[in-house]
């Protein structure tokens, strides 16, 4: 494969980097019409901390043998960096370039004439052997009167400021009602036609102008919380205590469960959990002061997911914050990987930049999730995923088998054809599957005398899939019932589109077959971390007929699903837990 590389802009205005670039890739696979995505990543680092950062590439289009593509986009430099951001370190910045399969640790390129330009004043920036050094400038220091009068007494009037509109939010309120009957106006902020939120819009409008500074419930929730933990730094960090924290669920289960079962017995740990359920920042004021007490007093914090609260403080050097990502290898983007796109991250919060260490299940993956965390690469760890232990436990997996069929009888003598899906819409609460793109009636009719249908949509999808009255034996849906792990041990085939349960299937070896209607518009809001034409390991198919087809024929494209596995998985033990429990005590001792 040839490609070529060129940029048009590499700008520093302040603290902004605005990047061009442009580039074509030549391939004979593109003939064929196997069309990849290219994909440059900035590589940012400064001798003590990492960064890869996408390149946002608006313009893509394939003429011929050749892929040409365009890209922009503006990043904040201090946002680039977060434990160093204000070390001012020197900076190296170099290239990652991928299309399909093709991968490039330090990408060439070439700079258009006037590309490099750079503001003196903060930064200086130079080129070397195709990479880029970013020198910040030390700003300089106020003068003695400023910081010692000025700038406390700018502090104080804004403080004041802020006290003075809280005591004013009685008159602002009454403005609000007045509005609402037509003698007073509306602050100019606020569109919405939902009256309560007219009202709040009101008060908080005017709180912000009256205070010179953005006001939210969101902001409020987050002082109180900050403020509170700060109280709580008051008690001194227990050397042995370990608090697994988890917003999605209020039972242990998932990686959780695996770890405490190996943890349980030891005396010399202090073990305790927060597990809850809030679908926002929203936590209960009982939950809020057992959240931030667990934060301050913890050696060590276990995480499972994202969670916003742990972001919004500042933690103790001592304690370790560990996050046991809760899905196997990494097929969607998600994070700071999601820059440009549809709902996607930007790069300017501490979300997920917290982290002493991450859990992922391969070495392949560590790029991902350094990328999507915004983290250094040595802080993602390779141990493995500890719920997918059980599938090396044979004992387990028959006990689901009996269990499952002892429920459902009449589905022993039929293969099991497991549809699991994953959910449509960029948030939890806007989430769907669009059900017309199934037909199980004709897919049952097709298939009927081979197979039972078993149906797991994503917990977040709220509506159930239509299905025939006088199929309801052999077709069954289970979405709001069944673990979905559990399934997997009476399947004999999966079909799904984007889920993450493909990495299971495959360490299980189940066949696979990707029904995947919808794929340009998915690559183009939400995109992978590989291509999907080319390493699926299983056959891709684009409506319900050739989908039907392929399972008539058996055709599951199954050859390359060995592959699949070793890119996802190190180790094929069932001892992830007990190398995830031995990264917990190192952190321990740190």
């Amino acid at each position: 494969m040839k490609y070529h590389l060129e940029f048009s802009q590499f700008h520093i205005v302040g603290n902004s980097l605005l990047v061009e670039c442009s580039g074509y890739i030549e391939d004979d696979a593109i003939l064929s019409g196997n069309y990849s995505r290219p994909k440059v990543v900035l590589y940012f680092d400064n001798g003590k901390e990492n960064r890869r950062l996408p390149l946002v590439l608006q313009d893509v289009q394939y003429l011929g043998n050749r892929c040409i593509f365009e890209g922009r986009y503006r990043y904040k430099l201090e946002a680039v960096y977060w434990s160093t951001r204000g070390m001012l370190l020197d900076s190296q910045l170099s290239l990652k370039f991928s299309y399909g399969s093709y991968y490039e640790e330090q990408a060439a390129f070439s700079l258009g004439e006037g590309a490099l330009e750079c503001d003196e004043v903060k930064w200086i920036c130079t080129m070397q052997e195709n990479r880029f050094s970013l020198s910040p400038i030390a700003p300089k220091k106020s003068s003695a009167l400023k910081r010692a009068i000025i700038r406390p007494l700018a502090k104080l009037f804004d403080l004041i400021s802020l006290l003075l509109a809280f005591c004013l939010i009685p008159w602002f309120l009454l403005e609000a009602l007045l509005a609402f009957i037509g003698i007073a106006r509306w602050d100019k902020r606020v569109h919405s036609k939902n009256p309560l939120r007219r009202i709040v819009g009101h008060v908080n409008g005017r709180v912000a102008a009256f205070a010179r500074r953005k006001v939210t419930l969101v902001k409020l929730f987050k002082t109180m919380i900050q403020c509170l933990y700060k109280l709580c730094c008051l008690f001194k960090i227990r050397p042995n205590r370990i608090t697994f924290i988890s917003m999605r669920r209020t039972d242990l289960s998932g990686n959780f469960a695996f770890v405490y079962e190996q943890m349980k017995d030891r005396e010399d740990l202090d073990i305790h959990f927060i597990l809850t359920y809030s679908s926002s920042v929203w936590m209960s004021l009982k939950d809020v002061f057992r959240f931030c007490y667990a934060c301050a007093v913890s050696k060590v914090i276990v995480l499972d997911e994202f969670t916003p609260q742990i972001h919004y403080l500042n933690l103790r050097a001592e304690t370790k914050l560990i996050q046991l990502w809760h899905a196997c290898g990494a097929f969607k983007t998600f994070g700071f990987t999601r820059l440009g796109k549809p709902a996607g991250s930007p790069q300017a919060t501490r979300n997920h930049r917290s982290y002493d260490y991450v859990t992922v299940s391969s070495t392949y993956c560590k790029r991902c999730h350094s990328e999507g965390f915004g983290i250094s690469d040595e802080k993602i760890i390779p141990t493995g995923i500890a719920r997918t232990d059980v599938f090396f436990d044979e004992g387990y997996k028959q006990k689901v088998r009996e269990a499952f069929y002892e429920q459902y009888p009449a589905l022993k003598e039929k293969k099991i054809l497991l549809f699991a899906p994953t959910f449509r819409g960029t948030v939890k609460e806007k989430a769907y599957y669009p059900m017309e793109r199934m037909d199980f009636k004709a897919l049952y009719e097709a298939i009927g005398e081979e197979y039972a249908i078993i149906v797991k949509h994503h917990p977040f999808v709220a509506d159930s899939h239509p299905i025939p009255e006088e199929y309801q034996e052999f077709i069954l849906d289970l979405s709001a019932e069944s673990e979905l792990n559990d399934l997997l041990f009476v399947s004999d085939l999966i079909i799904t589109d984007y889920s993450s349960l493909v990495f299971e299937a495959a360490l299980l070896k189940i066949p696979m077959l990707f029904y995947v209607f919808d794929l340009n518009d998915y690559i183009r809001q939400r995109d992978f971390y590989f291509d999907l034409r080319l390493e699926s390991p299983g056959k891709l198919v684009f409506s319900q007929g050739e989908l039907t087809q392929a399972i008539l024929e058996k055709d599951f494209g199954a050859e390359r699903m060995d592959a699949f596995a070793k890119m996802f998985f190190d180790d094929f033990d069932g001892r992830s837990t007990e190398r995830i429990v031995a990264l917990i005590d190192k952190a321990l001792k740190e």
